[in-house]
C-alpha cells in the first residue's frame, strides 16, 4: 500500500494525475487562489481563466486576474487584469475567437461594457456594448464563425467580431433560466436550459426544441464540443449543494444522449471551460472548496477505453466496496478480477490513497485521512472498470 499527499503551491505546477484511459487527464494548477462563476475562453493556441469570486469565508471576494494557459507546455501566465470594474467581475459573458476573446457585463458589473483581449498586445480595449437593457450576467452564449450569441430577457443577441457590431435577432429565442450551458457543433448552436435542451441555425435564425437532457445537472454545468458531439460535464440540481461529477455526450446525427464515465475530479458546480483545436478541457468551479485546478478531456481516448473495456465483457462483473461509511479500513473485492488497482481521491482532485492486489481482495487503510467524502476508481488492465464515493467518519 502507499500513501501519497500531494502539496499544492500556487505558483508551481502541481503533480499531474493521469487516468487518460477514462478520458481525463489533470494538468498543471493555475497560479493562483481558487474560485467559482470565472470565465474561461481560448483563442486558436491558448486557452484563458480568470476572474470569478469566492465566499466560504463570509466576505464576497471579486477576482480580476486573468490567466493565459498553453497546452503546447502545460503552464501558466498572468497577464493583463480585467479592466471592466475596478473589482473585476464575476459570471459575465464570453466570447472566443480565433485571435482574441472578448467580455463583458456579469454580477458585479453595472453596466454592459464590452472588452477584448488582445493576446499580443497583452490589453484590454473597449468595445461595442451589449445592447441588453438590463446588465447580462449567468448566462453563457455560444459562438459560431466570427458571431458570438447571448440571450437576455428572450432576447438573442448576436455580436459581429468582424464589424464590432450587435444585433438583436427577430427570431423568438426559448426561455432561459440563469446558469446555463451551450457549445457549438459546425454551423449550430446548441443551449442547455434545465432540461430542455436547443439548436439554434443562424443561417434561418431559428431554434429548434432537440431531445431533453437526461441528466441530474439543471444549472451550474460546463459545455463544450469534441469530434463533432457536445459534452455536459458536473453541475448541480435543486439545491446548490446538490452537486455531481456526471458527464453527458450529445449526438447531434442522431439527437440523443450518452452518459459516460463519471468526471474523475471532485464533483462541483459554476465550473468553467474552453477548448483549444480539439482538445478540451475545465477548471475552476466550487463545492464548497473553491478550485483552481485545470482538467483535459479527451474523446477519442475515452472511446477507444471504451471499446477495449467491452472485451473484457464487464455486465457481469461486481466490484464490492466496504463499509460505506468508512471508520479505519477500506475493504475492496472483486470475484471476478484477481488483479486490479485502487484509486482515491479527495475533493480537491488530489489523489490521496491508492493499492494493488492480485487476489481479487484489497485492504486500504485510513491512516491520516480526513473525515470527508472521496471519489475511488478501480482499474483493471489499465482501464477504469468501477466509480463511485466514499464517506470517512
Amino acid at each position: 500500500m502507499r500513501v501519497k499527499f500531494q502539496i499544492l503551491i500556487s505558483f508551481l505546477l502541481c503533480l499531474s494525475t493521469s487516468f487518460a484511459e477514462s478520458g481525463w487527464e489533470q494538468r498543471a494548477f493555475m497560479g493562483a487562489e481558487g474560485r467559482h462563476r470565472g470565465a474561461a475562453g481560448s483563442t486558436l493556441t491558448k486557452g484563458y481563466m480568470g476572474f470569478g469570486h469566492y465566499n466560504g469565508a463570509g466576505p464576497n471576494i471579486v477576482k480580476k486576474d486573468w490567466w493565459e494557459y498553453d497546452p503546447a507546455t502545460n503552464s501558466w501566465t498572468q497577464k493583463a487584469d480585467y479592466i471592466g470594474g475596478s473589482n473585476g467581475t464575476y459570471a459575465p459573458v464570453i466570447f472566443s475567437f480565433d485571435n482574441f476573446v472578448c467580455v463583458g457585463g456579469g454580477q458585479w458589473a453595472t453596466n454592459n461594457n464590452f472588452y477584448k483581449f488582445d493576446p499580443t498586445l497583452n490589453m484590454w480595449i473597449q468595445v461595442a456594448s451589449i445592447p441588453a437593457s438590463g446588465v447580462v450576467m449567468n448566462v453563457e452564449g455560444f459562438v459560431i464563425d466570427d458571431k458570438g450569441y447571448i440571450m437576455d430577457d428572450n432576447v438573442l443577441y448576436e455580436y459581429d467580431s468582424s464589424n464590432d457590431s450587435w444585433t438583436a435577432k427577430a427570431s423568438p429565442a426559448p426561455a432561459v433560466w440563469a446558469w446555463n450551458s451551450c457549445f457549438t457543433i459546425g454551423e449550430k448552436g446548441y443551449l442547455k436550459s434545465g432540461s430542455a435542451f436547443y439548436e439554434y441555425k443562424p443561417t434561418t435564425d431559428t431554434w429548434i426544441t432537440r431531445a431533453s437532457f437526461p441528466g441530474l445537472a439543471t444549472s451550474g454545468s460546463v459545455g463544450f464540443s469534441q469530434n463533432n458531439k457536445g459534452y455536459i460535464v458536473t453541475g448541480f440540481s435543486g439545491g446548490l449543494s446538490n452537486i455531481n461529477s456526471e458527464v453527458w455526450e450529445y449526438d447531434p446525427l442522431t439527437n440523443t444522449w450518452k452518459q459516460l464515465p463519471e468526471f474523475p475530479g471532485a464533483s462541483r458546480r459554476f465550473a468553467v471551460g474552453f477548448s483549444v483545436g480539439n482538445r478540451s478541457f475545465i477548471g475552476l468551479g466550487t463545492n464548497g472548496t473553491n478550485f483552481n485546478d485545470l482538467w483535459e478531456f479527451n474523446a477519442t481516448t475515452l472511446a477507444d477505453s471504451l471499446a477495449g473495456l467491452d472485451n473484457l465483457n464487464l455486465s457481469n462483473k461486481t466490484i464490492i466496496t466496504y463499509p460505506n461509511p468508512v471508520q479505519e479500513y477500506i475493504h475492496v473485492e472483486s470475484e471476478e478480477f484477481s488483479s486490479f488497482e485502487v484509486f482515491i481521491f479527495n475533493m480537491k482532485g488530489q489523489l490521496v490513497l491508492d493499492g494493488t492486489t492480485i487476489n481479487g481482495k484489497l485492504t486500504l487503510e485510513r491512516e491520516q485521512l480526513d473525515k470527508g467524502t472521496y471519489t475511488y476508481m478501480v482499474r483493471v488492465n489499465n482501464k477504469i472498470i468501477h466509480q463511485d464515493k466514499l464517506i470517512l467518519i
